[in-house]
């Protein structure tokens, strides 16, 4: 996949090569060799060099989905396709809530997935695959039944909230050593340093 840039910024009109790609933007190569460079999507074009960049274009959504080593952007168009046939429906949003990812010794991944689809179809996905298959992935996905889905969904926002709490204390730890350094004289802090 390549992307020309037209947004207003330096590089404005040149044609790069994506090297990776996020939900929230594009990394591509410089042809000179000077290294990487990050864009917004709204400062560039995608410009398709196949099929699955064309899906990826018109599904940005399934970036949200971290793809470890091994694993193919062809699990993307493999995965709605089963989302599509469970729900019954086009697959209009996608809404990741988790992405957990496993892989054993003899390089067999294994991915479970929870996702709210087109806003009302709460799905858990379970994914494994061969590292370095385009094809061949096991998928198995089901509906989550709504109370079911409020008693999980309750049990990881507890989860994450204690997470939180818990990074904000280290915050403060972090604020009051820096507060507490910074009173002591020059001669103390050359000490501290030494």
């Amino acid at each position: 996949m390549k992307v020309k840039v037209i947004g207003e910024i330096q590089e404005k009109g040149s044609e790069f090569k994506v090297r990776r790609m996020t939900y929230k933007g594009v990394i591509v190569n410089y042809p000179t060799g000077t290294g990487l460079n990050n864009y917004d999507y709204k400062d560039v074009e995608l410009i398709a060099e196949g099929e699955i960049d064309e899906f990826i274009i018109s599904n940005r959504e399934f970036l949200k989905i971290k793809l470890n080593r091994g694993i193919s952007v062809f699990f993307y168009k493999a995965l709605k396709d089963s989302l599509e046939e469970e729900i019954d429906e086009d697959l209009g949003s996608f809404n990741l809530l988790r992405d957990r990812y496993i892989v054993n010794k003899r390089g067999i991944w294994n991915k479970e997935l929870i996702c709210v689809i087109n806003d009302k179809f709460p799905v858990k996905v379970r994914a494994s695959g061969q590292n370095f298959k385009r094809d061949g992935y096991s998928l198995e996905v089901n509906t989550i039944e709504f109370n079911a889905f409020l008693e999980s969904s309750e049990i990881e926002i507890n989860k994450i909230n204690k997470e939180i709490k818990g990074k904000e204390k280290l915050l403060a730890d972090y604020k009051k050593a820096i507060n507490d350094i910074g009173k002591l004289d020059v001669d103390t802090s050359k000490q501290l340093i030494q």
